[in-house]
């Protein structure tokens, strides 16, 4: 493969990091709103609406330059695939960072908007709790990854059964040439690196599947009974895209150990390894546009209640994504700005949590090399 087409290969998928960049503002809750709490009745009002449709604007011409200028940059470069990776990454985190200073601007315009409005003046502010919440089937059992688990013993078993016929020198890193850029001597820790890796993210799939059916019910106070169909809809698919997601990494991963054993068919493991990563990634696409945070995107019946609105809890989010709140013992809850969970960071749990997860995928192939 030339480097003007892995070029052109890695411009396309920067492009669905920016899509859901750009369009966070409609998968988010219609109560929050560029990490502002707001009420539901004014999401479709014109103020909103034209605040959300400027965002998209500076988001798209946002895009356009660091797509254009990862082409650019890539095409003056006299580079192999290693070091355009390094050019891509670097692309990466830079929209990332110019997309979160986009945002800051949104941000504190939003919180000038709502302070001269005063929606809330005649409102009932709220806090909706049910208490059979958690007797609903909010995830799918863990027993379910007894699946990729069972693909990850076999390997390690065929692994050990096999173990003398593995070639002396281990790659690590293979270019869509099918050439090898990086390698290991054999040894049992080398040879097992991919089944342990394996364990590993079986292990945070589970952990994260718990913190869905875990994490701290948010209920809509204006539409009580049509949010908890939203939310449990909501946490049930994204249970079953984790269990997907397990399972296909597993089976890649299974497949990156068995080409070991074949070294005339590793040239197919940069092409499945993208292949998988597309199939996830359109999933996650697919999944985040159709459900929306906390399943705003979900169409259900339910009465509204449009006397009251969700307690404003602004003063615990920190630039409207980060939640501090030490009296709340909830660890684990929604983004407020994205798709997904994130923590309560007033609790030390949760940072021994985060601190932990970080260090043992960092860890376990540093540990495994050396």
């Amino acid at each position: 493969m030339t480097i003007n087409t892995l070029i052109v290969i890695l411009s396309i998928v920067l492009l669905p990091v920016a899509l859901i960049l750009t369009c966070l503002p409609y998968l988010t809750r219609k109560t929050e709103s560029f990490g502002v709490s707001i009420p539901e009745m004014v999401y479709d009002t014109e103020p909103l609406q034209m605040i959300r449709k400027r965002y998209v604007r500076s988001m798209l011409l946002l895009t356009v330059v660091s797509v254009g200028g990862f082409i650019w940059a890539g095409s003056i470069m006299t580079a192999n695939e290693e070091t355009l990776s390094k050019v891509f990454a670097t692309f990466i985190m830079l929209l990332i960072v110019l997309s979160f200073l986009v945002y800051l601007k949104f941000h504190n315009e939003m919180k000038r908007i709502k302070k001269e409005s005063n929606w809330t003046q005649d409102k009932t502010q709220k806090v909706l709790v049910r208490t059979d919440f958690r007797a609903q089937r909010l995830n799918y059992s863990n027993l379910w990854y007894g699946i990729p688990f069972t693909i990850a013993i076999l390997t390690t078993l065929l692994t050990s059964l096999f173990y003398d016929r593995l070639p002396n020198v281990l790659s690590m890193q293979i270019n869509f040439a099918g050439v090898v850029t990086d390698s290991v001597e054999k040894s049992y820790r080398t040879a097992f690196l991919l089944p342990i890796m394996q364990s590993y993210l079986i292990l945070l799939f589970i952990f994260i599947n718990t913190i869905i059916a875990k994490s701290k019910q948010q209920l809509n106070a204006e539409a009580p009974e049509r949010s908890f169909q939203q939310v449990t809809l909501f946490r049930r698919r994204w249970s079953l895209f984790l269990l997907f997601t397990s399972t296909l990494l597993t089976i890649m991963f299974s497949f990156m150990q068995w080409s070991y054993f074949y070294p005339a068919n590793q040239h197919m493991v940069p092409i499945v390894s993208l292949v998988c990563s597309g199939i996830i990634l359109i999933a996650a696409l697919a999944l985040s546009f159709s459900t929306g945070q906390g399943g705003s995107r979900i169409q259900t019946a339910g009465v509204e209640q449009l006397d009251s609105v969700d307690r404003d809890d602004d003063i615990h989010w920190k630039l409207g994504q980060i939640y501090f709140n030490p009296k709340d013992p909830a660890i684990f809850l929604e983004k407020r700005f994205g798709i997904g969970w994130t923590i309560n960071f007033a609790r030390p749990i949760a940072w021994l949590l985060l601190i932990g997860l970080i260090a043992t995928a960092v860890g376990i192939p540093i540990l495994l090399t050396l």
